[in-house]
């Protein structure tokens, strides 16, 4: 029984080359290159991809599988080695990407609140004129207005930075373990 959940904590990924692994753009010696976009998201959803529950919902290592006719002597090495190369590249790249969004969300937070303090001084003013059409047609769009300028910053800095820190957590895990070159079936 045990042995079962070992099983189901592995993530596996194949290729029907080892070409479909490798950016074809990167002229890079093979233990450095960077992975194709298909490959990356490959691997990726293949570490998430365990049954809801177990362990947090990530495996705990990872396979490769690709034709056996390619794996020649250290070919498997060179393929951990630019896995791991690649997604430590790419959490560090998400972090960066992470203080940018914080950056950005800060400041469209102060735009929120320069434009939101006269909007609801507005909203008041047009309060008063109750049964007015033009008044309370104001003061409906400044409602909205209001609404969609709290909604950006609290986008940026809630949900934006919680997806790209949950994806450079996964990219950090991947670069960490372990991962298994073997021949496809």
């Amino acid at each position: 029984m045990e042995h079962d959940n070992d099983a189901s904590a592995s993530g596996t990924a194949s290729f029907k080359s080892v070409a479909q692994i490798y950016d074809g753009d990167d002229p890079s010696p093979e233990e450095r290159r960077d992975l194709s976009d298909r490959a990356e998201d490959r691997i990726f959803h293949a570490v998430l991809a365990v049954p809801k529950g177990f362990r947090g919902g990530q495996c705990r290592d990872l396979v490769i599988r690709v034709p056996a006719q390619e794996l020649t002597p250290g070919r498997e090495a060179a393929i951990r080695s630019a896995i791991r190369s690649h997604f430590r590249h790419r959490a560090e790249e998400v972090q960066q990407d992470m203080n940018l969004t914080q950056r950005i969300g800060l400041r469209e937070f102060r735009l929120t609140v320069a434009v939101c303090v006269p909007s609801f001084i507005g909203i008041a003013v047009c309060s008063q004129f109750k049964g007015d059409a033009l008044a309370e047609v104001v003061e409906n769009v400044l409602v909205i207005f209001c609404w969609v300028t709290i909604w950006q910053p609290f986008q940026s800095l809630v949900f934006d930075r919680w997806t790209q820190k949950e994806t450079a957590k996964v990219y950090r895990k991947i670069a960490e373990m372990e991962i298994r070159v073997l021949p496809a079936e």
